[in-house]
């Protein structure tokens, strides 16, 4: 699966890895960890992770590169957990000498323009990268196997949702074998901060439901600029509103500015990606997101429409039961 990249990443003595807008541990880590076991593989390249990285494993994982633009230009481009060069969160991908992709996301096939390794079943960007390594023979250490376990517990919400356990856990294993160490990146994860529980408080207050079983919250600028939110950071902590009995789809509607809105679905059932992608977002069956132009009838159309998703999904398992 990873020979022709492996074959141009040899090729190129200058690459560089993107990742998406507001990373998360997966991005993060798959970034991270693919940069340093090239750099440890291969000492007279020159790789680079550009973006703004997790803040919070910043300091145990270690910075984002600060890349020119005459860098960028000359070097191989490496998408990581994002399946097109408009979701990366650095533009200037555009600019690069070639591309190739890796990543778990439903491909929603406007990637031409190199080569890629795409796995929808797989559990994490991290998981691709561990699978790169081990074809490819690389050798790593223990912060390699930090960052890429790292990306499976984050993007697996700590081994709940899993297409296939057994390769998940059996990863895993590998990955502490080489020195990962999930108690210390566990405890990272757990940290929070007062403001985040204000924020829990103004969720659990102002939530609002639909007749169809849709649990939603309607973040405008001036309710995140309280707490001192962005809508990345609001939408990351979506699944406030998750596992609520009668209510399997969940959504954060968080202002960006300019009358933009992101939104982020998940679900325990119904099958969200179809709906973010026919507006032009992505993302995974149970957990996608878009960032619309909003109006209050805009989103009352998709929460109506997830509402059909609901209805559609109870009586498919109906039929099956």
């Amino acid at each position: 699966m990873f020979e022709k990249l492996k074959q141009i990443i040899e090729e190129h003595d200058s690459i560089v890895l993107y990742g998406h807008p507001n990373p998360d541990g997966d991005c993060y880590g798959s970034q991270i960890g693919l940069r340093d076991v090239l750099r440890l593989n291969y000492p007279n390249k020159k790789v680079y992770a550009t973006g703004s990285g997790y803040r919070r494993f910043v300091p145990y994982l270690g910075e984002m590169d600060s890349v020119d633009d005459e860098t960028i230009k000359n070097s191989l481009a490496i998408l990581l957990d994002g399946n097109d060069l408009g979701r990366m969160e650095d533009s200037r991908i555009y600019n690069a000498k070639a591309w190739i992709k890796i990543d778990h996301h439903i491909d929603n096939h406007k990637f031409v323009e190199g080569i890629q390794a795409i796995d929808e079943n797989a559990n994490s960007t991290c998981e691709l990268v561990v699978a790169m390594i081990k074809e490819c023979q690389w050798k790593i250490n223990a912060h390699v196997a930090d960052a890429l376990f790292l990306g499976i517990i984050t993007d697996t919400g700590r081994f709940q949702f899993i297409n296939d356990f057994s390769k998940a856990f059996n990863e895993a294993a590998w990955l502490c074998d080489q020195g990962a160490n999930p108690k210390i990146l566990n405890a990272i994860l757990n940290v929070t901060q007062e403001v985040n529980l204000s924020f829990k408080g103004y969720v659990y207050s102002n939530y609002q439901k639909s007749p169809g079983g849709t649990i939603y919250i309607v973040l405008p600028k001036t309710v995140l600029d309280r707490f001192g939110f962005n809508a990345g950071k609001s939408g990351s902590m979506v699944n406030l509103l998750s596992n609520i009995a009668g209510y399997p789809i969940w959504a954060f509607f968080s202002e960006e500015g300019e009358g933009k809105y992101h939104v982020e679905f998940r679900s325990n059932g119904p099958i969200v990606q179809p709906l973010a992608h026919k507006y032009g977002g992505g993302g995974h069956q149970l957990a996608a997101g878009v960032t619309i132009d909003y109006s209050e009838e805009f989103k009352d159309k998709i929460i109506a429409e997830c509402d059909e998703l609901i209805a559609q999904y109870k009586k498919e398992h109906k039929k099956c039961s």
